[in-house]
């Protein structure tokens, strides 16, 4: 049982490795601190459980979490199988007894269990997104175990040391999860998505702590498939549909500055151009004759230049796809599905300014990165520079808004705006939360006056 940490040990989540009803195993904490403070507590908990684990240090912190591994796995001898958790993960004690019956296929090089958001997490960003974790692992690895390419997730997940020698022991790169599993289809080998077999894990607390998970997540996945996704798209032992799997899986983090490129070509380029590009308005025929109270505008709207009820299905079909679970499940827990909804709303317009600056500084750099999420290090996701350039686009978006009637740009520009705030400010303030609504209203004002304006 390997237990990963750097400056983030939590005794709760050692102690569900050491409580499995399984006889012959043995934890081991690969201990990459540099803080003395986390060492001493580690050492302080080696001490009182010295029986059952032990304490890994390497003399140099190379390769990132790959390499913390592999010096690991090297130290420890007369095992086939081992475990990976990283400093969150709460095991369950049945977590090693069910695993192993997935190993009857001797093609299965691991075993991936399903993951869920620890709820006695108290952090209220992390208690508003964390069902994320949960809908993934349900709706997406559930079905890509039937049709798709199941891949390594980097912690709980049982493996098989002899198919980890085979590839030369994990590749060490920022994403080590995705290069492994890559590798070892390669050789013939293929992972299981254990949904029967429940791990815990956290959230990221803070907003700040997201951001810098993004960047991590979005640069290795680059690194991975410029390094990796060449030789793995020429092997013979990968079917069609997992090599199209990988792309359309990472397009979900990749995709934030082809986006930001669109969203300028159709504001600035695009208008200044060609006449029509320019916007007679949103989506309606503008400008609009007010009345003299709100509703009575809604209400006496007409006229469409742009919209059939065709194109607008495919669009609520396209809003809806992501978060489709939630609606459905808001019939038995209306309250936090909504606060989902809403917070799943405004992250997807509040980071990507933020994610197109990762995207491209890997494109420049050629670089990726491991940063801690936990920990108080700076990352360029909320550097000074990164924030000066969200400001910057969101007084773009609200001018692009503004002078081309084009409101679809509001939404973009609250949601870089307000994300700046909530990064400066934490979560916790309530008039802060609300501010976090203001994309989902913008958008919900937007499909009304299009459905109000439909022929």
């Amino acid at each position: 049982m390997l237990y990963t940490t750097c400056n983030d040990f939590k005794e709760e989540a050692v102690l569900t490795c050491l409580a499995q009803g399984y006889d012959n195993f043995r934890t081991f904490i690969l201990d990459d601190s540099t803080n003395r403070e986390y060492k001493e507590r580690i050492d302080e908990f080696v001490a009182r459980y010295s029986k059952a684990i032990s304490v890994i240090r390497r003399p140099e912190r190379i390769g990132y979490k790959a390499g913390n591994l592999n010096y690991g796995l090297s130290k420890i001898g007369n095992f086939e199988y081992f475990s990976v958790s990283d400093a969150d993960t709460l095991l369950p004690s049945d977590y090693i007894i069910k695993l192993f019956p997935y190993f009857s296929d001797s093609r299965v090089a691991f075993v991936q269990s399903r993951q869920e958001f620890n709820s006695n997490q108290k952090s209220t960003f992390a208690q508003g997104l964390g069902y994320q974790i949960e809908l993934h692992c349900d709706h997406y690895l559930s079905t890509k175990n039937k049709y798709g390419f199941v891949m390594f997730y980097g912690h709980g997940a049982l493996m098989r040391l002899d198919v980890l020698r085979a590839i030369g022991g994990f590749p060490e790169v920022a994403t080590e999860d995705l290069a492994y599993s890559m590798k070892i289809k390669e050789k013939g080998y293929y992972g299981v998505y254990a949904k029967d077999v429940t791990c815990m894990e956290d959230f990221p607390s803070t907003y700040r702590q997201y951001r810098k998970r993004n960047e991590k997540w979005i640069r290795g996945t680059a690194e991975c498939l410029f390094k990796f996704y060449p030789d793995f798209l020429k092997s013979r032992n990968i079917s069609w549909i997992e090599k199209f799997d990988i792309i359309v899986s990472a397009q979900s983090l990749l995709l934030g500055l082809p986006f930001l490129a669109l969203l300028l070509s159709v504001g600035i380029i695009l208008p200044f151009y060609f006449y029509h590009f320019q916007f007679q308005g949103p989506m309606f025929k503008m400008p609009l004759a007010f009345n003299d109270t709100f509703v009575g505008t809604l209400v006496g709207i007409s006229g469409n230049l742009f919209w059939r009820w065709d194109f607008f299905s495919m669009l609520i079909l396209t809003i809806v796809a992501p978060i489709l679970p939630a609606i459905l499940e808001m019939i038995h827990h209306p309250v936090k599905r909504f606060r989902y909804i809403a917070m799943y709303t405004f992250m997807f317009y509040a980071t990507q300014v933020n994610s197109s600056i990762a995207a491209l500084a890997y494109l420049v750099s050629k670089k990726a990165d491991f940063p801690v999420t936990a920990d108080n290090s700076v990352s360029l996701a909320n550097s000074k520079i990164a924030v000066i350039i969200e400001c910057v686009f969101a007084g773009l978006f609200l001018t692009i808004g503004l002078t081309s009637r084009n409101i679809w740009f509001l939404s973009f520009a609250a949601g870089t705006a307000i994300g700046v705030v909530i990064l400066n400010s934490g979560f916790e303030n309530r008039f802060v939360r609300f501010l976090a609504i203001t994309p989902l209203i913008i958008l919900a004002v937007i499909l009304l006056f299009i459905g109000k304006t439909l022929q």
